[in-house]
């Protein structure tokens, strides 16, 4: 992919999950927050979804595959997550923890 390439995905990316309000509003630490969950292994599309949220100052939470449930159910919790981007190895596992009332934020 060229460098203009990369700017359009990633732009429309931001304008669109700006205009669907994916990122959600949280009052922390006397600021307001704006995250947004990333649960993909190293590959471009993660690193466009980051560069994205940086566009808006969303802030961008992390899941790693070493992290089990607990982990993942407390982070998106905590954070009062709504919105994730995953690919789609993880979706099962995102159904299966809803499933089993984790993560009711998502």
């Amino acid at each position: 992919m060229t460098y203009k390439d990369v700017e359009t995905v990633v732009t429309s990316l931001a304008r669109g999950m700006h205009v669907m309000k994916l990122a959600n509003e949280v009052n922390g630490d006397g600021r307001l927050w704006n995250f947004v969950g990333v649960w993909a292994k190293n590959r471009w599309e993660w690193l466009a979804t980051h560069i994205a949220n940086m566009y808006f100052s969303y802030t961008t939470i992390g899941f790693f595959d070493s992290m089990g449930p607990s982990s993942v159910d407390f982070i998106a919790n905590q954070t009062e997550l709504t919105t994730i981007f995953t690919t789609q190895e993880y979706v099962q596992k995102l159904a299966s923890m809803k499933a089993e009332g984790l993560c009711k934020s998502l």
